[in-house]
């Protein structure tokens, strides 16, 4: 049965080494990058100082969902831009 892998990086990209793992490949349906959002979360908690930076998931060698900090700072922005924004009128 094939492997899919995840990788937990740091700022820089490193792969920081206790926190990785090669699980069964189910190939279940879902969106990899959700499940990443979750364990950046997860890995994270309320520690502003982590080193976790961004997790990626992997099948074959390629990159199938990630999620990082980045994405997260993105995220909030877009939501605060969406709640500033005046309804449309009728």
């Amino acid at each position: 049965m094939a492997q899919l892998r995840m990788e937990v990086r740091d700022s820089a990209g490193t792969t920081l080494p206790g926190y990785g793992d090669d699980f069964f490949d189910l190939r279940l349906p879902g969106d990899h990058s959700c499940v990443a959002q979750t364990l950046l979360r997860m890995l994270r908690g309320d520690d502003f100082r982590s080193p976790v930076h961004s997790v990626h998931f992997f099948r074959g060698g390629a990159e199938i969902g990630r999620w990082s900090v980045d994405d997260e700072r993105a995220e909030m922005r877009f939501i605060d831009a969406c709640a500033r924004t005046p309804p449309a009128a009728a």
